[in-house]
């Protein structure tokens, strides 16, 4: 406490279920020349929206996070195998799509195997996560802020005064990231492979969590 103030930090925290399952598909491969990475990389976009189509979903849900070309550079040494600098090897394509769908294991199973069929040098990420986190965030603030007021009630109690108005509420907004990891399929021969079964998985409850901070008058009443 000081003076005629007091400031209790808030933290609220909810347990929702996933509705969404968010696959990333990363592709990372080695070229000669720039020109076939390039092409390469129209020919994973193409593939991408043709499997989503093929089971029935847009083609427009594969959003594309990630696409580079860069230099793929190696280390030099000479005879005596000492250091000497980096030297230029061809290319190197990052390549990232982000695709969010219904929780339906034989769905995801089908555009898995898909990827795996079609796409070179494929890795899938599978997680859950939300459609809208809004709703949660804000029930999650309110928590936070009635956390504070029940702390800053104890505290004011145990030191002999009572509370009086609500002065400031500072929250620094955080961008989060909701969402919980599944499963890594790391290989295009693990993807085509893949079956309902394998993707059998009941998505653990998602946790946010934030804090506040709340300041609140403090009546001392022998003052």
């Amino acid at each position: 406490m000081e003076g005629s103030k007091i400031s209790v930090e808030g933290k609220g925290a909810i347990h929702v279920v996933p509705d969404v399952t968010r696959l990333e598909v990363r592709i990372e491969q080695w070229f000669s020349d720039y020109t076939k990475a390039f092409e390469q990389a129209k020919e994973n976009s193409s593939w991408m929206v043709k499997i989503l189509e093929y089971n029935n979903k847009p083609g427009s849900l594969a959003k594309t996070i990630r696409f580079n070309i860069e230099d793929f550079t190696e280390n030099e040494y000479d005879d005596n195998d000492h250091y000497i600098g980096k030297i230029k090897n061809g290319f190197i394509l990052e390549q990232i799509f982000k695709i969010d769908l219904p929780i339906d294991n034989k769905l995801i199973n089908c555009i898995v195997r898909g990827v795996g069929k079609f796409i070179p040098n494929a890795q899938i990420n599978i997680s859950y996560t939300l459609l809208d986190e809004r709703p949660s965030q804000l029930k999650m603030l309110a928590r936070a802020v009635k956390d504070a007021q029940e702390k800053a009630y104890i505290m004011a109690e145990a030191g002999g005064c009572t509370l009086g108005n609500l002065l400031t509420i500072n929250y620094d907004y955080q961008n989060m990231h909701i969402s919980s990891q599944s499963r890594h399929i790391h290989s295009n021969a693990e993807a085509k492979a893949s079956t309902p079964g394998s993707l059998d998985i009941t998505p653990d409850d998602l946790v946010i969590s934030d804090r506040v901070n709340v300041v609140w008058e403090l009546i001392n009443p022998k003052l």
